[in-house]
């Protein structure tokens, strides 16, 4: 199966093209995880990944403008000193970066990678993969497509680190704090009067299972409190969600003998209304004022 985490804008454009869905299997690949009910949980959530081109493609389509209002200082990160706080904001300056970044705006995205560098050493992920992780980040700072696979790789690589560390919660956390980043702002940039906009709306309405399996994901970890105190919020997002509709049909089915990938095309239906669509906009507003304050 081919995954990447990314807690940035990557987990809401799950289609590679219009209505349509693509789903990878590799027989022979795992790319930094091992089979445990952390990973598995967290697969479900970030599953059917597409390329950063693809996502910059929908960004284009979309005909949204930057909003730099959106964003949270960058600033900001050294008010956060525990490991909680910490682990949401790597999360929620992850999307952050990748946000700006799809909108070309380098110096920010610079000004971001600065704070997951303070964000990497808090948290005492290991100097060889976090500074590393910087560097390169620095480097392909001129590459979109580069930066961004890059930071997909990156928390994969901190997720992964986090597990086998006895870490599990932590790296939930900060996939909860991009979750939520995201949401938040696919929503505030999303017009649903105006037709351009249909996809990204469908990429949001798309997020009702990577909730679910959040919920999922977080209850595994009954001991940590701070993740114990979203599963209230969430639940009541999830009960909004329960109004989209999602319809799959499956289409044609191509298969790469040599490189072992099997490739499932299938049309998808997805029902989002706009009074729906409002009430989940106003919840991840609530959401994100919460992460920001923990």
């Amino acid at each position: 199966m081919k995954i990447y985490i990314f807690v940035g804008l990557i987990i809401l454009f799950s289609c590679a093209n219009k209505n349509q869905t693509e789903i990878q299997e590799e027989t022979d690949t795992t790319l930094y995880f091992n089979d445990t009910a952390h990973t598995n949980k967290v697969k479900k959530i970030f599953y059917n990944v597409p390329s950063p081109l693809e996502m910059s493609k929908v960004i284009q389509r979309s005909g949204v403008s930057f909003r730099k209002d959106l964003l949270f200082p960058y600033t900001e990160v050294n008010k956060y000193t525990s490991t909680s706080q910490q682990a949401i904001m790597l999360g929620l300056y992850g999307s952050d970066l990748s946000y700006v970044r799809l909108f070309e705006q380098i110096q920010l995205a610079l000004n971001y990678i600065s704070s997951l560098k303070i964000l990497y050493d808090a948290l005492e992920i290991p100097q060889d993969q976090g500074s590393k992780a910087i560097a390169r980040m620095e480097k392909n700072i001129n590459n979109k497509d580069s930066l961004l696979k890059i930071i997909a790789e990156t928390y994969a690589i901190a997720d992964n680190y986090f597990k086998e560390n006895g870490r599990g919660n932590v790296a939930t956390l900060v996939i909860l704090g991009g979750w939520i980043e995201s949401l938040y702002i696919s929503t505030h940039i999303a017009n649903y009067d105006d037709p351009s906009n249909k996809e990204i709306i469908d990429r949001i309405g798309e997020q009702k299972h990577s909730l679910y399996n959040l919920i999922e994901l977080i209850k595994s970890y009954k001991n940590d409190n701070t993740l114990q105190s979203f599963l209230e919020p969430l639940e009541r997002l999830k009960k909004v969600y329960d109004e989209v509709k999602i319809e799959y049909t499956r289409g044609r089915v191509e298969t790469d003998s040599i490189n072992k990938l099997t490739t499932i095309y299938s049309e998808v239906n997805v029902i989002l209304t706009k009074e729906t669509f409002e009430k989940i906009k106003k919840l991840a507003e609530e959401l994100r004022k919460e992460i920001i304050k923990i």
